[in-house]
């Protein structure tokens, strides 16, 4: 079964040690768990210089072309705008990832809709971590600021990351039954049963894999999707066919 991780990322990580960074071993790791590509994003882009970040995630997915997919990120600082989008979208990224909270604005803004309005021309679905990885001390993007996104552009495609547990769970579903333009990566998925749960309530095509590495170990991801009780070719879907499809990668 091929598996395509569409939420991991290399680089340096402030807030504590990583055990690994580079992207080679990003790949090893993927070789251990069986993963065949990894849609990347340099944590430089993430948390401090969207440019410098972006420049890094191309080059670095030059160098392993069959294995790492670009994803960028843009913020309105440093002169982020739809032109600037059009220009990563010219360059082959095939995700744009959001980060308000470590980019310092609103998500619920006019350059949010800028920007969604730019993506949905350029048909590059657009990635709201609500938070980074399955952790605690960050504070999320609520759920409900998304929603108010998503509504207001119902051509542009949404990937979100991070809602797990109960109430986010809840609202991650009726989002996703109001609205048929999001899809969920699983990587701060918890609970037990909750990937065939939410296969059930919303439909297994809307659901990707990920893992968040190299902030998260992987593997557990990969056991994740391994014992969810789904038939094998919707495991297949969620592994793999959904992000070509919501990605485009075949084109």
């Amino acid at each position: 079964m091929k598996t395509i991780d569409v939420n991991a990322c290399f680089g340096h990580w402030p807030y504590w040690d990583l055990p690994h960074k580079s992207c080679e071993e990003l790949i090893k790791s993927m070789d251990k768990c069986g993963i065949h590509q990894a849609v990347v994003i340099s944590l430089r882009g993430m948390l401090l210089d969207w440019r410098a970040g972006n420049d890094e995630t191309l080059q670095e997915t030059q160098r392993f072309p069959d294995r790492l997919i670009p994803s960028a990120t843009i913020s309105p600082f440093m002169g982020g705008n739809a032109t600037e989008f059009q220009k990563l979208a010219d360059q082959r990224f095939r995700v744009l990832r959001l980060y308000p909270s470590f980019h310092s604005y609103q998500l619920d803004s006019d350059f949010t809709d800028e920007i969604c309005q730019a993506a949905s021309q350029c048909h590059m679905p657009i990635m709201i971590p609500t938070r980074p990885m399955m952790n605690w001390r960050f504070q999320p993007v609520p759920l409900t600021t998304i929603q108010q996104i998503v509504q207001r552009h119902p051509e542009t495609s949404f990937i979100i990351s991070g809602p797990n547990y109960l109430a986010e769970h809840q609202a991650l579903a009726r989002l996703m039954k109001q609205c048929s333009n999001v899809a969920y990566e699983i990587s701060c998925m918890q609970g037990f049963g909750a990937i065939s749960a939410l296969a059930k309530t919303v439909g297994f095509d809307r659901l990707l894999f990920g893992t968040g590495a190299l902030l998260n170990y992987p593997a557990c991801n990969v056991a994740k999707l391994a014992h969810a009780d789904l038939p094998a070719d919707q495991k297949s879907a969620v592994a793999a066919d959904n992000a070509m499809r919501w990605l485009r990668l075949d084109h």
